[in-house]
């Protein structure tokens, strides 16, 4: 189990539920997958299903963006509540202010079908793509607040400084458990030489940032909702086209339904050309020196799960370095 990972007493739930009038707990069943909250799926007597976040209490180490995590998705699953080509988990209670003992994102809880696990035919793959494509352009274009970055960590006035705190934020964090992230030579070298590119972002976009399979979900083979905005930003619209494959490069004949559909709706549709591509990576660099360093954070060194983790991380920051470097 991961260590920022927290129980809570059957008693302490049903409080929870009482407090916002959502009824007595009935069954409680933890859900897999995600590494930071524990998350339980929590059905009432009245059968009704909701979804529980509890974060790791405050005493607990985790990486600078994810402080205060769940004011983030609260603000996030707020702003997301009316999307026309996708839906969201309804918020149903919270409460990030410290004052009580558990911090914790009540949720509807989604029926549905993760991408993951679907079969779909090649025709049915393209379709929930070119949707899912219209669904991030939706969500890109919403109003948002001005600046850049993270909101619990206070916004930056321009893409180009956002970047360089986040991604100096996660390598201090690697150094302040002796971990030695692959490549920090190059990385930063590659960032330097890209901060013209990362000035050209001028408009601040909602990112939702983990876009993978496990976070998509179909009804009757067709897109439906999304979840999971832990790692939600404001930021470079790119970056939420680096999910559906971290490991391999960005290949635009595969991804041509997702890019058809989102430059369908999309109120600036983007090229791919080798400013966006490099930019691409540069969310991909950030995302594996994530995933490298959380694992320090997340599991024991004897545990196989840090080893995994941390060599798909490795993996991941290996891909888009030398996509970069290729790019010239």
């Amino acid at each position: 189990m991961s260590k920022t990972k927290r129980n809570i007493s059957d008693e302490a739930l049903g409080e929870i539920f009482l407090r916002h009038s959502l009824g007595k707990v009935a069954k409680v069943t933890p859900l897999k997958g995600g590494q930071f909250n524990s998350v339980l799926k929590v059905t009432v007597q009245d059968c009704k299903d909701y979804v529980i976040k509890i974060a790791p209490s405050k005493e607990t180490e985790v990486l600078t963006y994810e402080k205060n995590l769940i004011k983030s998705e609260v603000y996030f699953y707020e702003n997301f509540a009316d999307l026309k080509n996708v839906c969201f988990p309804k918020i149903c209670g919270y409460d990030y202010s410290f004052e009580r003992e558990y911090q914790y994102l009540i949720m509807e809880y989604i029926e549905g079908e993760m991408l993951t696990e679907a079969k779909l035919s090649k025709e049915e793959y393209s379709q929930v793509m070119f949707k899912l494509g219209k669904a991030m352009a939706e969500i890109h274009d919403l109003p948002c607040e001005e600046g850049f970055g993270y909101i619990q960590n206070g916004l930056c006035k321009t893409w180009e400084e956002a970047y360089l705190s986040m991604t100096e934020n996660v390598i201090k964090n690697a150094e302040s458990k002796n971990a030695k992230i692959p490549y920090l030579g190059e990385i930063r070298s590659i960032i330097e030489e890209n901060r013209n590119i990362l000035r050209e972002v001028k408009n601040t976009s909602f990112v939702h940032f983990d876009l993978w399979a496990g976070n998509i979900i179909l009804k009757d083979k067709k897109l439906y909702a999304l979840i999971d905005c832990e790692r939600a930003m404001l930021g470079d619209r790119v970056g939420d086209f680096i999910s559906l494959d971290y490991t391999a490069a960005f290949d635009l004949e595969e991804n041509k339904h997702l890019i058809e559909g989102y430059n369908n709706v999309a109120n600036e549709p983007l090229t791919f050309d080798s400013n966006e591509m490099k930019r691409l990576y540069l969310m991909k660099i950030y995302l594996g020196l994530i995933v490298y360093t959380e694992q320090y954070y997340r599991h024991g060194r004897l545990s196989p799960e840090f080893y995994a983790n941390r060599k798909f991380g490795k993996k991941v920051l290996h891909n888009a370095i030398e996509n970069i470097k290729r790019m010239g």
